[in-house]
């Protein structure tokens, strides 16, 4: 869970429309919690030998919290959409005030490429952060203890195993954080690199061909993409890797709640119905 400051700053004004899509990822993951237990259930009275026509009404609760769910999902996406769309033009319009600022003497030792990629794909790739990342990051550091206050009313020693592995998995990947930050970083650079000597390639094509300089500057262009590809390639690396933590917490976790569950309903000590209503919520940690 990572928070950038200076970015943070752009929100000013629109974070309420940020907190409204906390909100609407609240309710879809308690939306997303009831449609699990609602299945769990459904599945311990069709174990049981119940009758079709006794299932109408877990079936149909069921399809309409399933209904419920995907209405806040489209809800929060188009409130993040929104969101992201006023940011990124406060963004642009302060980069727009600098370089006003600045005047046009500023650029004649700067580079157009580099101020157009920093203006229009620097701005751009800013939308997950402000539409998806932040909210997120408040849903996902407020769903375990949602998951942990209900499991609880069924069995308090497995909701107190969900909620480690829930927490586990939240912090595990920030011990990652440094090199996912360093190869990010680089990747940044390349990037920038890349389409900043790519555009002014284009711009001074004609250029480029008078004073015979395409070969040369078409090796340049490789060596900038190969530089590219790599650190790409990297990010995509670490980023795998820190998926992984997050998967195996979620794997381990799921196994030892479901282990000691199972182990519990043959002690009868747990009903076999709440085993399996465990069983849904487990991939939802």
């Amino acid at each position: 869970m990572y928070l950038d400051r200076r970015l943070w700053s752009f929100t000013k004004g629109v974070r309420l429309r940020i907190a409204a899509t906390v909100a609407l990822g609240l309710l879809q993951v308690m939306a997303g919690i009831g449609r699990l237990a609602l299945l769990g259930w459904l599945l311990a009275r069709v174990f049981r030998g119940a009758s079709l026509e006794s299932l109408a009404v877990p079936i149909l609760l069921t399809a309409a919290v399933s209904v419920v769910r995907g209405g806040l999902e489209y809800a929060r996406a188009m409130i993040a959409h929104r969101t992201t769309a006023i940011v990124q033009a406060r963004l642009r319009q302060a980069i727009y005030d600098r370089v006003v600022a600045l005047g046009p003497a500023h650029f004649t030792r700067s580079r157009t490429g580099d101020v157009l990629v920093s203006m229009v794909e620097g701005v751009q790739q800013l939308e997950v952060y402000f539409g998806q990342y932040l909210p997120q990051l408040a849903v996902a550091a407020l769903t375990p203890v949602l998951i942990f206050a209900f499991v609880a009313t069924l069995d308090l020693p497995i909701a107190l195993v969900l909620l480690g592995a829930a927490l586990v998995t939240l912090l595990a990947p920030a011990l990652w954080h440094r090199e996912d930050s360093r190869a990010s970083r680089a990747r940044s650079k390349a990037y920038s690199a890349f389409a900043a000597e790519f555009l002014d390639s284009i711009q001074g094509l004609a250029t480029l061909k008078a004073f015979g300089q395409s070969a040369a500057r078409l090796a340049m262009l490789e060596t900038r993409g190969w530089e590219l590809f790599r650190s790409t390639m990297w990010v995509l690396g670490t980023n795998t890797l820190a998926r992984g933590i997050t998967d195996t917490g979620i794997a381990v976790g799921a196994a030892v709640a479901l282990g000691w569950g199972a182990y519990r309903v043959r002690t009868g000590e747990m009903e076999l119905s709440v085993l399996l209503v465990i069983l849904m919520l487990g991939v939802e940690v």
